[in-house]
């Protein structure tokens, strides 16, 4: 609905434009005398670059749009106190963003010893809530590459393929959230390579790097990123309130103590 009155204030913009500025780019379409320009298409389209692909579909919101416009404004809803209200906060809002975004750029530092001091003070709470394994998977579609992969892994024998083209991917899995044909292999016991395991689409073998219990404590290295944001979110709001504060202390504001 935001998208919409945005969209449809922005043809109401361009038609009130109309006749001020003159306007010699090719016609995209009309709609009962009014007319879609490639200036105003670029307009819809905030600047950005106009292609084949694009203008079909700008050109098709604006006749929508337009119409629904005409319409709405013969019955003059344009002239409704609540609609009007929307438009002044939605342009309120705007404006407010745009100062933010024009006014405020905060240079924020998280420094690794910052990183490491949250993560010491609150390890318990990036423990790991089931079991977990660090893996990689191999798979092929074919019997012969399954045989041989086969002596590889488990008979340690040296075979004539590049072991590495068969790797699907390296991941970790927690119990309960892969296949269960896979499942029960993997975390039931204790071999580093499980396989083959046959499968409809053809054969599994999974390495198994590292193992991990319910409860441990998850690296540094896996939650430092997580960390990261939650000491920039937390250093943004900060210094958000100080600019927010200094504004405030450049006009004067009244608050009645009844309502506090």
């Amino acid at each position: 609905m935001k998208v919409f009155i945005f969209i449809a204030s922005l043809v109401f913009v361009l038609f009130s434009c109309e006749t001020k500025k003159r306007d010699s780019s090719d016609v995209l379409a009309r709609v009962s005398g009014k007319t879609l320009t490639i200036e105003k298409a670029r307009k819809l389209n905030l600047g950005k670059p106009l292609n084949k692909e694009t203008i079909p579909k700008i050109v098709s919101d604006w006749i929508t749009n337009t119409i629904l416009l005409k319409k709405g404004m013969e019955m003059d809803i344009h002239k409704d106190s609540l609609l009007l209200k929307k438009r002044d906060v939605f342009f309120n809002n705007l404006v407010v963003s745009s100062f933010l975004n024009q006014g405020y750029h905060p240079e924020i530092t998280v420094l690794n010893k910052e990183i490491l001091e949250y993560y010491n003070k609150n390890k318990e709470s990036f423990s790991r809530e089931t079991d977990e394994v660090f893996l990689e998977h191999y798979f092929t579609e074919k019997a012969v590459f399954s045989k041989k992969l086969n002596s590889f892994f488990i008979l340690n024998k040296k075979i004539d393929i590049n072991v590495s083209d068969f790797l699907l991917e390296s991941k970790t899995v927690k119990k309960g959230r892969t296949s269960d044909l896979f499942s029960s292999f993997i975390f039931s016991g204790e071999n580093e390579v499980i396989g083959p395991i046959r499968s409809k689409k053809g054969y599994h073998f999974f390495k198994i790097l590292s193992r991990y219990k319910k409860g441990s404590s998850k690296g540094l290295e896996i939650v430092y990123d997580e960390i990261f944001q939650r000491l920039y979110k937390k250093k943004e709001r900060n210094r958000s309130l100080f600019f927010l504060d200094s504004l405030k202390n450049t006009v004067e504001i009244y608050i009645n103590p009844k309502y506090q």
